[in-house]
């Protein structure tokens, strides 16, 4: 409980970082222009999830694009994150929105690593919403390596099964160690289009 609270005192204060000045997250997978995205996905086989029986991941879709707040007059882009995965066992999607940046100290916070299988200071972290869009709910690295993405978790995502980011309270999705790492393919734009709007910003 008390690692807990300390991770959850180190994302506040790494998100007041971010949120002080908007930096493009990923110039290297999209632009800046508003409506630009990327999206990202990965599907277990059958023989990949035999090999990592503790691996509770099956499936994983990742989302950015370019966007600002719902209704917002005059404010800067922000890089919209969505995520979604399927689990073992479960034939429910869950998924979770948030805002990813680039910044020096990315994963760093109070002089410590916020993700701790994320070996630099800097990159691109994104922070995922709580139970609005103002409340923290995790925090993970992203990395582009060649056409495909490295995520890094090692923090439990406040993730849900309804339809929208407000919809019930949501619930913290652990990430052990056999789902820690994930390396996902460039897919087409539309490929997250359904993801887009399953959990469009609030």
């Amino acid at each position: 409980m008390q690692a807990r609270m300390n991770k959850r005192a180190l994302f506040i204060l790494a998100a007041m970082s971010v949120a002080a000045a908007d930096v493009h997250a990923a110039p290297d997978l999209i632009d800046d222009a508003a409506g630009s995205q990327a999206c990202f996905t990965r599907n277990y086989d059958a023989a990949h999830l035999a090999k990592k029986p503790n691996q509770k991941t099956t499936s994983m879709r990742f989302a950015l694009r370019r966007e600002t707040y719902p209704d917002s007059v005059d404010t800067p882009l922000q890089t919209f994150a969505r995520l979604e995965i399927m689990r073992r066992n479960d034939t429910r999607p869950w998924r979770s929105i948030g805002q990813c940046a680039f910044d020096q100290q990315a994963n760093r916070a109070d002089g410590r690593a916020i993700v701790s299988n994320y070996a630099r200071a800097d990159g691109i972290a994104c922070h995922m919403t709580g139970e609005n869009l103002d409340a923290e709910g995790g925090i993970f690295m992203i990395e582009p390596v060649g056409d495909k993405l490295k995520i890094y978790i090692d923090d439990d995502i406040t993730m849900r099964t309804e339809a929208r980011v407000t919809d019930g309270p949501g619930e913290y999705v652990a990430f052990g160690p056999a789902d820690s790492t994930f390396i996902l393919d460039r897919a087409a734009d539309d490929a997250c289009a359904d993801l887009h709007k399953s959990i469009a910003a609030e």
